[in-house]
């Protein structure tokens, strides 16, 4: 790759797409199937005759993730209606390249290095030559957009693809047969994003590549544990991170997940389904997650048994 600017891929900037495939405390204990049934990251929950299918989603796939099982595929096709975080089959092209341009590129004489501890920056520019890009383009990044190309480019180089992220998939089935609502906005997630300080930045910057650089294997343990449906395993993999990535943490999932169960909460209350809920896997799981946070306002909401 060339010192050439390049563009991001948009759909790799989804905000849960990058924490949920990173090194975070985005996993906990979650109410499970029976135990020793094969399991899969859905759950149904229930209030009179409202239904509400929630189905964490990986958004970045690969082949290997599909044929989806045939639980899931169903719940989508008794459903009428879709939720994701993002829709990102309507999302404004134009719009989010030049937010990311202004707000996650330097244009100037300012770089990536200036802005990063000198035994980060060597680890960040040795991870990014490893990846093909030089230092000289890899410095144009602006130390948010750096931490989000930390993750997704090992799990390109593992195979997996935006196009085949959960989220994606069932987007393209749902285009003009369904309703498809957006708990968020693309906008909202950016601007999440863009705040993270460089003092921030530079630790989970250090702490990204540093678990990259441990094992080659991990770039696809998230996609086979969510294959297995099983939550407490992932929790166990990936649920350390630095303390003082704490702030951060809570801020891009915990205080988003009140507002994403009141999107599903609409549905349990009013009708309009079933629906189809499809979030980061992140954002249904844990104490403070949507399922706990749904059990806690009394719904009735169990894990899906796979089939």
């Amino acid at each position: 790759m060339n010192s050439k600017i390049r563009k991001p891929n948009l759909r790799l900037l989804s905000l849960a797409g990058l924490f949920l495939l990173t090194g975070s405390s985005i996993f906990a204990q979650a109410p499970a199937a029976a135990e020793g049934t094969k399991k899969c990251l859905m759950w149904k929950a229930v209030s009179g005759s409202n239904v509400v299918y929630l189905l964490g989603s990986i958004h970045l796939g690969s082949p290997d993730m599909y044929p989806l099982p045939k639980v899931i595929d169903d719940a989508f096709a008794r459903s009428k209606a879709m939720v994701v975080e993002v829709n990102m089959n309507n999302l404004d092209p134009g719009e989010a390249s030049k937010f990311i341009m202004e707000k996650g590129m330097y244009t100037d004489e300012d770089t990536l290095w200036k802005h990063l501890s000198k035994p980060t920056g060597d680890k960040v520019k040795k991870f990014f030559t490893n990846y093909g890009m030089d230092e000289t383009a890899a410095g144009k990044f602006k130390p948010w957009l750096a931490g989000i190309m930390s993750s997704v480019l090992p799990m390109m180089k593992a195979g997996m693809n935006a196009d085949l992220g959960i989220d994606k998939h069932f987007l393209d089935l749902a285009k003009g047969k369904k309703k498809v609502e957006q708990a968020e906005s693309m906008d909202f997630q950016l601007k999440l994003l863009s705040s993270m300080t460089d003092s921030v930045a530079d630790v989970y910057l250090s702490y990204t590549v540093g678990e990259v650089a441990k094992s080659k294997e991990q770039d696809l343990k998230l996609e086979r544990l969510w294959k297995k449906g099983d939550a407490e395993a992932l929790n166990k993999e990936i649920s350390v991170h630095p303390k003082e990535l704490d702030g951060l943490m809570r801020s891009l999932l915990e205080d988003r997940n009140p507002h994403m169960a009141d999107v599903a909460e609409k549905y349990l209350k009013n009708g309009g389904g079933p629906c189809f809920f499809v979030v980061g896997a992140a954002h249904l799981i844990g104490k403070e997650g949507v399922v706990a946070i749904l059990q806690k306002r009394g719904y009735n909401i169990y894990q899906v048994a796979a089939n």
